[in-house]
């Protein structure tokens, strides 16, 4: 671990750390733990914030018992005593831990506060789809150059401070208020399947284009449109394919090749597996004239 976040080899036991993957600079930290540290109290030196991907323990801060969910974010500050709650249950879902020096944290604190006394509004919030996609700038950054760059660095460290503040200070819409024309990555996306679903386009290469990596992408898609991104461009094909088949003006094998499927065979299985039945069935039913 870089010495800048040194002290946190008194707090988690060795063994956890060994199977902790960790990307550090000088500013942040960002580990993904494979557990929860849980039945000990401890205090940190800096700020930090924990994002949940799925179920957790309860949690105490300073007493006060915290229950995490899907999405959300909690912040533990220097001062603060937590807590991880032992519970009967040990299927607990991923969780990210992001550690921020205090010095960063401070100062971006100040211009946010405006010169008064910065409080956070609640501890416990709901992580953005904006703060995902900088974390995830931040690792690809660390990966491919290291701190060879430090004005970007710096620039990540920042964006993702702010977007922390932003976030536990929002008023967020419930998970299952959100739209599709709530984020604009994904209506960008949508829109790129709808536009190249007869090509070969592939779902990495849509997360290209929005700048999300591979995970976070498919992760917010089924946030948003209850599915994945897989089945969501398979869905647009099929329904093209359905039109076609209906005109009866295109043999099966052009239709597969129109609607974005490897060849005849593929869309045949594909077809089938959606609909229950196969182009040929679906043509002879529902073919106009």
């Amino acid at each position: 671990m870089g010495s800048e976040f040194g002290y946190f080899l008194d707090i988690i036991p060795p063994e956890m750390y060994s199977r902790t993957k960790a990307t550090i600079c000088r500013y942040i930290a960002i580990f993904e733990p494979v557990e929860f540290f849980v039945g000990n109290e401890f205090c940190v030196d800096d700020y930090h914030f924990l994002l949940f991907f799925g179920n957790a323990p309860g949690m105490k801060i300073n007493d006060v018992e915290y229950r995490a969910k899907k999405g959300d974010v909690v912040v533990i500050r220097p001062w603060d005593k937590i807590y991880g709650i032992p519970g009967e249950s040990e299927e607990y879902g991923k969780f990210l831990h992001i550690a921020v020096k205090k010095e960063l944290f401070q100062k971006i604190a100040d211009e946010i506060a405006g010169g008064k006394t910065f409080e956070f509004r609640k501890i416990h919030g709901r992580c953005s789809n904006q703060l995902l996609y900088l974390i995830g700038c931040y690792q690809q950054e660390m990966m491919n150059y290291g701190e060879a760059f430090p004005q970007m660095i710096l620039s990540l460290s920042t964006q993702i401070v702010f977007q922390l503040i932003r976030d536990l200070n929002a008023d967020h819409k419930k998970a299952k208020d959100r739209t599709v024309e709530d984020s604009p990555y994904i209506r960008k996306a949508i829109n790129l399947m709808q536009q190249y679903y007869a090509t070969n386009i592939s779902i990495k290469d849509i997360s290209d284009l929005i700048y999300l990596s591979p995970y976070h992408f498919k992760r917010i898609f089924k946030e948003y449109t209850g599915q994945t991104p897989h089945s969501y461009l398979t869905n647009i094909r099929l329904e093209k394919a359905k039109g076609l088949l209906e005109k009866n003006e295109h043999s099966i094998e052009e239709t597969a090749r129109l609607c974005g499927f490897v060849n005849s065979s593929h869309f045949a299985v594909v077809f089938k597996r959606y609909t229950k039945m196969s182009p040929t069935e679906y043509r002879k039913i529902y073919a106009r004239g």
